[in-house]
């Protein structure tokens, strides 16, 4: 199955689900290589930037490429209820920030001839805009169920045209590591934003960092932080011993 087309000939036919400020990163990024349908809740028709154009939801699972753009907590719900409109012979590739949940949904509810391939890019547009472009930036991959060439095409595409580094990980694995780089960073950030700690001419380094996970993490969607929360299996468990800690430090602080 010739999903990934040779993209100095032509370009690949992807339909993205989910209008959120990631998609907006990948339609940038995929422009050059893809023909690109987006679906969303709000438009059906027009311009969606850098040449994507909106579609409605069967445009977009008709797709021979698929891309789910959403939080890991809705995917069941939309899958059951799209799931007979997907392209049987359709390659799935999942951008999650959580892996197990949402997989199992794919596996569950797609057609058993879709190929699924999880991946997580560890980015967005703060770190993006920090790093001057995608190039050189993370992205996990994790094959679920997937045809080897059809792999090495996704691979190959990830590091070659986009300059991605790629790292494996099975979704098990990744989401124990995330449950501590995404889950604390994510709830620091979001206690720096509700503490709405100040700017300052003061500000040390280590200050430095807080501004910034309070800029970039608690500036993130309250869906992704739900997400990375209560999607991730790993979560609650690393969520939990950060509490204890923060008790135990301020036993010794102030007893």
């Amino acid at each position: 199955m010739n999903v990934l087309a040779d993209t100095q000939r032509e370009k690949l036919q992807i339909g993205i689900i989910g209008y959120g400020d990631f998609t907006k990163v990948m339609i940038e990024y995929l422009a050059p290589y893809a023909d690109i349908i987006v679906s969303s809740r709000s438009r059906v028709v027009g311009d969606a930037g850098y040449g994507a154009r909106f579609g409605s939801v069967d445009d977009v699972l008709a797709r021979p490429i698929i891309i789910p753009s959403i939080p890991a907590q809705f995917f069941r719900t939309f899958f059951e209820s799209h799931h007979t409109k997907v392209n049987a012979n359709a390659l799935v590739i999942d951008v999650a920030s959580v892996k197990t949940a949402p997989l199992v949904v794919l596996k569950e509810l797609l057609p058993a001839t879709c190929q699924i391939i999880g991946t997580h890019p560890m980015f967005g547009p703060a770190s993006i805009e920090k790093n001057g472009g995608v190039a050189g930036l993370k992205c996990v991959v994790s094959p679920v169920r997937a045809g080897e060439l059809v792999m090495s095409r996704v691979v190959e595409f990830l590091r070659v045209s986009l300059g991605l580094v790629v790292i494996w990980r099975t979704p098990e694995e990744h989401d124990k590591e995330m449950a501590y780089i995404q889950g604390l960073s994510h709830y620091i950030g979001r206690v720096m934003d509700e503490m709405s700690i100040p700017e300052s001419d003061l500000a040390t380094l280590a200050y430095d960092d807080l501004m910034s996970m309070k800029h970039i993490q608690g500036g993130d969607s309250w869906d992704l932080f739900h997400s990375i929360m209560h999607e991730n299996p790993y979560a609650k468990e690393v969520h939990a011993a950060f509490l204890t800690a923060c008790r135990q430090l301020d036993r010794k602080l102030f007893d």
